[in-house]
């Protein structure tokens, strides 16, 4: 793997996801700006989430869809996770989460790292009469739960967090892009909209000309849907991503 010495990348995801991927940023010496494009907040109704939580161990299978889930339901639980309940995950960064929060039994896709992906697993494939509780954002995408109900799982959809619009403002945005940017990272499709959508359009130009790396088909149509002409996929998982960066920026004409 070459530098990124004195490449300035934006690291879009909310704070406390980003500082893995930053870290690995600054050990390849690029300028890492920490930008979140998402907030994350507990969840309104705590009550139903901590009710969920006192019957882990009644499960078959628990599914988180990101990182985010895993650490609002670590937050809160009281004690161990039941070493019998399996837990199914999408990406490589939920399966890294997982095992730091020592859960021994990951099922994760090998290849293709969405809903689908999750869903084609073999472990997967038949879950009739299986309690199955699913924990995700506020909303989300229907496949994965109505994936799982089709399989025939007995499926709890449990609200662990909120995601919440960015908290910095135009006038915040507008002194990054003047500072410099040799690349955006977007990780979810939601922050490509916020990207476009929050701040006016005063920067929607200059936004629109940026250097997009997003490791999901999605996420880029996110971005091409609201005018960015530069997109580069990466690998998936945080090692891949920096270094898809350090191919693209080194590069030989």
């Amino acid at each position: 793997m070459t530098s990124l010495a004195g490449k300035r990348i934006w690291v879009t995801r909310p704070a406390t996801q980003a500082l893995a991927l930053i870290a690995l940023l600054e050990a390849q010496e690029a300028h890492a700006v920490s930008l979140p494009l998402l907030e994350i907040a507990p969840p309104l109704d705590l009550v139903t989430l901590d009710d969920a939580l006192m019957r882990l161990a009644q499960l078959d299978l628990a599914v988180f869809v990101s990182p985010s889930a895993l650490d609002a339901v670590f937050a809160r639980l009281q004690g161990a996770w039941p070493s019998h309940v399996p837990v199914a995950v999408v990406g490589p960064g939920s399966v890294q989460r997982a095992r730091e929060y020592g859960i021994a039994d990951v099922i994760a896709p090998a290849e293709k790292f969405d809903s689908e992906g999750l869903l084609a697993e073999p472990r997967l494939a038949q879950l009739s009469g299986q309690r199955v509780m699913l924990f995700r954002g506020d909303g989300g995408r229907d496949i994965l739960p109505q994936g799982l109900q089709d399989r025939g799982a007995q499926l709890e959809k449990i609200a662990a967090y909120r995601r919440l619009p960015p908290a910095f403002d135009a006038v915040q945005l507008g002194q990054q892009l003047a500072a410099g940017c040799d690349g955006v990272i977007v990780s979810s499709s939601e922050a490509a909209h916020y990207l476009f959508t929050r701040f006016g359009a005063d920067h929607i130009q200059r936004l629109q000309s940026l250097l997009y790396f997003t490791p999901h088909p999605r996420i880029a149509a996110a971005l091409a849907e609201h005018g960015a002409t530069q997109l580069v996929a990466t690998d998936a998982g945080d090692a891949g991503i920096v270094t898809s960066l350090c191919r693209h920026f080194n590069r030989t004409p």
